[in-house]
């Protein structure tokens, strides 16, 4: 028995094929098998695969395309590793990305899924940025409620205790599988990201919604509505206006504070100052029912709490800003609901962006 199947499901990926492979066969570690699955490609993957000769390659040919989930599904069932590592056939490991992760799993009995964080890279292979994701088992819990703190590429996981205790990959997702699967393993047991660039991803853009189309946004929020229904009930959630609450309370924690005071996301433009505080007091109620569930101890419940309301506030400042020169009276609405969350508007970090210390006295005037 290998210590890791790093798993590979392809179709049609010959432009990046030769990257991906290469940086899995040249990992410092070497106790592992390569199962890819070639989904009935039409181009040279097949070719390209089969050129090199390398013993840790499992090739297996689908006869016909049977789409990622289910010929990931394949793959894990074939795996034979202790730990699956995954692998896109457009993304880049680094040398020592196995390895750090088995020292992590191995360290960490209590962990089920790590994943790493990750450097973004445009076709060409040139550095787009550097992306850090929460690490703690806490932070990625609540974190997961709003998006995917988990790049599929970079994850490693426990093979038994998630295929006995969770399941394999949902075959109703196309494109969000992995989402899914995320948040099954994250309600259940630890998770964790390592705290190091162990991941190049790929940006396409074109790619995700060229195959998928509006399953791309469809899928996610439907996870994140099965998600947030596992906390406060399936019923409450549904009467959630088809996922439209949801929808900007995932946009306004998602969005960079610097440009909430140049210009508002869709789900948040026009949005009475009522409205607003109807999506903060969800996202406060579902922070409540979150430490309940997970049975955070006091001292836990305490600094996550600070954390969400600093959050918050600083978002709710940037808005203020926004609205100073276009209304002063909505303005200073959003000022009062930061104080609200019981922080001094002095003390936080959100000058050095783009406000002015100044606007606390141009908005009261």
């Amino acid at each position: 028995m290998v210590k890791v199947t790093v798993l590979m499901a392809i179709y049609n990926g010959q432009d990046y094929l030769r990257e991906a492979v290469d940086s899995i066969l040249a990992q410092t570690f070497q106790d592992f098998e390569f199962l890819i699955i070639n989904d009935g490609s039409t181009d040279s993957t097949r070719e390209i695969i089969c050129s090199y000769h390398d013993p840790r390659i499992r090739l297996i040919h689908n006869e016909h395309n049977l789409g990622l989930t289910r010929s990931l599904n394949k793959g894990w069932e074939l795996a034979k590793g202790e730990f699956i590592a995954r692998q896109d056939a457009d993304d880049i490991s680094e040398p020592e990305r196995l390895a750090k992760q088995v020292a992590f799993l191995e360290t960490h009995s209590e962990v089920a899924l790590v994943g790493t964080w990750f450097k973004n890279i445009d076709p060409q292979g040139s550095l787009i940025g550097e992306y850090d994701l929460p690490c703690d088992s806490t932070e990625i819990r609540w974190e997961i409620l709003f998006y995917s703190p988990f790049v599929h590429s970079a994850v490693m996981f426990r093979k038994d205790i998630i295929s006995e205790q969770i399941g394999l990959y949902n075959e109703a997702f196309s494109y969000a599988q992995d989402y899914d699967l995320w948040w099954r393993i994250s309600r259940r047991f630890k998770v964790a990201n390592i705290k190091d660039y162990l991941i190049k991803l790929r940006v396409n853009p074109s790619s995700m919604t060229a195959t998928y189309g509006n399953v791309v946004d469809d899928e996610p929020i439907l996870i994140q509505m099965t998600n947030i229904g596992h906390l406060l009930g399936q019923q409450k959630v549904k009467k959630w206006s088809n996922g439209i609450l949801l929808k900007r309370m995932t946009s306004l924690w998602l969005a960079e504070t610097g440009s909430l005071s140049y210009e508002l996301p869709e789900e948040l433009k026009d949005l009475k100052p009522r409205q607003f505080n109807k999506v903060v007091r969800q996202i406060l109620h579902l922070h409540n029912t979150f430490c309940r569930h997970y049975k955070l101890n006091q001292e836990e419940e305490k600094k996550h709490h600070q954390e969400v309301c600093t959050y918050l506030s600083n978002r709710l400042l940037a808005i203020a800003y926004y609205y100073l020169e276009k209304n002063k009276y909505t303005a200073r609405q959003f000022l009062s609901r930061a104080y609200c969350l019981k922080y001094s508007i002095w003390s936080i970090d959100y000058w050095n962006i783009r406000l002015n210390p100044r606007i606390s006295f141009e908005i009261m005037r």
